[in-house]
């Protein structure tokens, strides 16, 4: 059985997603993954390497706070996973997997577009300024080519996760200085928190002054700020699985020559940050956050329906009004999207998705989804995947 180190920041939500996607293929093909928790030793590299003596490593840089030490991995097949360094394009053999800048800023454009704001900002993650800096290039361009008549600011001030008050000071200080309305793009769902709460410090409002969408989907992080945060999911999954199959053709050919592939999004999530609503209801706007939060948990109408003031009846009616839906009908879309999402993850069984996005009944789900799309969810998993047979739901599943 081969061994494979992977060095990453599991605390990071989206390189859980990542460290899945490398379980997954290397399950595939008999291979043990060992995970190395880089931000919580101070051991070097080698040392891991020599006691282990894998036969591949895979390193995820996304969250290293210095540059990539490549010497460190020279005696074994390595694939680095976001390696936004200067010294990259000194590197002739390597093997990595990278995000891909573009999709993710033209979604975010596509979403602020919606509201019609008056300017648009980006918000760096000067933790790693370097893939920062190529987001925030993707999207200005995307400006450039969609709004190019509308002012683009950029605050790219450095700040870290012990320093958050100063940070918030100094978002607070340069929130003037934004035509409002201002749509903010944020490096990543850690920046877009920040500048939601220092929205509320400033006594500004999200989104009718500042609407923010966020990077990684990170559903803890998203669902738990107020109001809850717009994200582009990464596809975190396929780059585990992509660096694993890296590995494999290394293993293959010791000679092959060094690569590069990149990863997209996933998809939008829209959320409380960008959702723009004609009416001053506190009632309406709270229902519609915990409908976004809660739907997948189990959430009914009638809960949403009993934290009213006034009557039932007249809640529906307001609710309609305002979002064009009942209440239940917009439960329903928020588990529908939410199965969406599951649905390209190749290592979710279809058989528990059901009761992971709030259906009580499984066969009820797949008719819900046959009448909504034309195809069963293996189908539809199948095409979304563009890999025939490409699902883990189990063998003569019924999807």
């Amino acid at each position: 059985m081969k061994t494979i180190l992977f060095f990453t920041d599991i605390h990071a939500g989206a390189h859980q997603v990542e460290l899945t996607g490398v379980h997954a293929q290397a399950k595939l093909r008999g291979w043990r993954v060992v995970e190395v928790e880089y931000n919580r030793t101070d051991r070097p590299a080698e040392e891991f390497i020599e006691h282990w003596q894998p036969e591949g490593v895979i390193v995820e840089c996304s969250y290293l706070m210095e540059p990539v030490n490549y010497k460190a991995y020279a005696s074994v097949p390595v694939v680095f996973i976001d390696p936004y360094d200067p010294l990259f394009d000194q590197q002739k053999r390597l093997f990595t997997v990278s995000t891909a800048p573009a999709p993710f800023a033209r979604l975010a454009l596509r979403e602020l577009s919606r509201l019609n704001p008056a300017s648009y900002a980006y918000v760096d993650f000067s933790g790693r300024p370097d893939w920062s800096s190529h987001r925030y290039e993707a999207f200005r361009e995307a400006v450039r080519a969609e709004a190019g008549d509308k002012p683009l600011a950029r605050f790219k001030d450095t700040w870290y996760r012990y320093n958050l008050v100063a940070f918030q000071k100094a978002l607070i200080a340069w929130f003037p200085s934004l035509p409002k309305p201002c749509g903010i793009f944020a490096a990543n769902d850690a920046t877009a928190e920040q500048i939601i709460i220092s929205c509320q410090h400033a006594g500004l409002k999200c989104p009718e002054d500042i609407a923010v969408v966020g990077v990684d989907n990170d559903a803890f992080r998203c669902e738990n700020c107020t109001p809850t945060i717009t994200s582009i999911g990464a596809d975190h999954f396929g780059a585990g699985r992509m660096a694993v199959e890296m590995l494999a053709r290394q293993f293959e050919n010791p000679q092959c020559p060094g690569e590069r592939l990149y990863y997209g999004s996933t998809e939008l999530a829209s959320r409380g940050s960008t959702l723009l609503l004609n009416t001053n209801d506190y009632h309406i706007r709270r229902a519609i956050e915990r409908i976004l939060r809660d739907s997948c948990s189990g959430l009914t109408a009638r809960q949403v329906l009993a934290d009213f003031p006034y009557s039932r009846r007249l809640a529906e009616q307001r609710f309609r009004a305002v979002t064009g839906v009942s209440i239940g009908e917009r439960i329903l879309e928020v588990r529908f999207q939410e199965v969406m999402r599951l649905l390209r993850d190749p290592a979710r069984p279809i058989s528990l998705i059901a009761t992971s996005c709030g259906w009580n009944s499984d066969s009820f789900l797949k008719r819900y989804f046959k009448r909504r799309t034309g195809l069963s969810m293996r189908e539809w998993r199948q095409r979304a995947l563009r890999v025939p047979g490409a699902e883990s739901g189990g063998a003569g599943e019924d999807a």
